[in-house]
């Protein structure tokens, strides 16, 4: 017996591989993942403690800025939707949403021979506990935030993504070794944070209205 499957599979294709390069080519070509640009924005250190006060040494001697164009490799944040079964249904289940999730981003730095990018990582790491008490520090005395950019050729931010309350919460171990002579030390950190949000250079600023909302909300 014929099978019909109808009007879906009549016709020609959508497009083909030509007319897909060509439209990419006259809107510029694609984006290219060594593109990039971060900006670390360390916490403003609201306690009185050594480490505190190394951050804002970290902030007046250009420390966090060599460490944002220090970043090798970085990644722009996922989004998970949590889902459960649903099975009070007929017929095949299906998921349903429950709420949301995000996965830790982590970053590989360079480090230049004074050790400052690590040194400034740690510091801001530190801030999370009391070096002398091991007592855990307020939530808003270590988070800040991390903007993550796409640039196109001509260095203009095309996308951008911030993760909002973000802290480093492991630095992994950095390796040494003889053999390594031609290698240079890199620090990889993986940041944790509360959300993400894109940046979108084209939308309006907020009113004061809507800041008063947030406060009063937050």
């Amino acid at each position: 017996m014929a099978i019909n499957f109808g009007s879906k599979i009549e016709g020609t294709a959508y497009a083909v591989l030509n007319e897909i390069f060509g439209v990419f080519r006259g809107k510029g070509g694609f984006a290219r993942p060594s593109r990039y640009e971060v900006i670390l924005n360390p916490p403003a250190g609201t306690n009185s403690n050594l480490v505190s006060s190394m951050i804002q040494e970290f902030r007046g001697d250009d420390t966090v800025r060599q460490t944002s164009l220090a970043c090798e490799n970085i990644s722009f944040p996922g989004r998970n939707i949590d889902t459960t079964e649903d099975t009070n249904i007929y017929g095949p289940t299906r998921q349903i949403a429950t709420g949301f999730s995000y996965a830790e981003v982590s970053a590989t730095f360079r480090c230049s021979r004074d050790m400052r990018e690590k040194r400034y990582l740690e510091a801001w790491n530190k801030l999370a506990y009391n070096p002398a008490t091991w007592a855990m520090s307020y939530y808003e005395d270590y988070v800040g935030s991390i903007q993550i950019f796409q640039l196109d050729e001509e260095d203009n931010r095309v996308y951008g993504v911030e993760l909002v309350e973000a802290f480093p919460k492991t630095i992994s171990a950095t390796e040494l070794g003889q053999a390594l002579n031609n290698d240079i030390v890199k620090i990889s950190v993986s940041f944790s944070f509360r959300y993400w949000e894109t940046l979108d250079t084209q939308r309006q600023p907020t009113s004061l209205t809507d800041k008063i909302y947030d406060t009063v909300v937050n």
